[in-house]
């Protein structure tokens, strides 16, 4: 794991092991980092995520209603993998950032 990285390098990490649903990506994040435990740090969690998807690092799969209140009740979850340019990108980074 890349040491005090910024969030969305540590959400390519994340997925380059596996892929992950929206709440598996925000819980895991908001654990290890101090201050995105509360509403407006997950916020900006998935706000990554999306951010990662437009510039075609990550690639979003299906997407269901959380209607069971697990993440957000009444929004989506959305399965993400990475993408073979976030791969790539991911391979960079790893070798320019401290680990």
């Amino acid at each position: 794991m890349m040491e005090d990285c910024p969030v969305k390098f540590r959400i390519l990490e994340l997925l380059d092991s596996k892929g992950m649903r929206t709440e598996e990506i925000v819980f895991t994040i908001s654990k290890e980092r101090p201050g995105y435990d509360n509403d407006y740090g997950k916020a900006m969690i998935k706000y990554d995520v999306i951010e990662l998807v437009s510039a075609g690092l990550v690639n979003e799969g299906k997407s269901v209603i959380d209607e069971e209140g697990i993440f957000q009740k009444g929004k989506l979850l959305t399965d993400y993998t990475i993408s073979d340019l976030g791969k790539t990108y991911l391979d960079d980074l790893r070798q320019k950032v401290k680990a």
